[in-house]
């Protein structure tokens, strides 16, 4: 299965280390969904077209403070 990818390119960045890390990359018609390979399964939503210019940078510390984004995979 190939990785998918996110048509903004920061954001595609962050998609490509969720896939290093085991999480499951689904999209529905208004978000994609990134899911957390731990047992609580954890997942956040991320907008299709984020208008917020610090979107990534706020993605990746709630990535980073309420998922298990920096324990490595089982």
């Amino acid at each position: 299965m190939t990785r998918p990818k996110h048509n903004d390119k920061e954001l595609d960045q962050v998609f490509a280390e969720a896939w290093r890390k085991g999480w499951r990359i689904t999209r529905d018609k208004r978000y994609w969904k990134l899911w957390c390979p731990c047992r609580l399964k954890h997942f956040k939503t991320v907008k299709l077209t984020p208008s917020d210019p610090r979107y990534k940078t706020n993605l990746v510390k709630h990535l980073g403070s309420r998922t298990c984004w920096n324990e490595e995979s089982e």
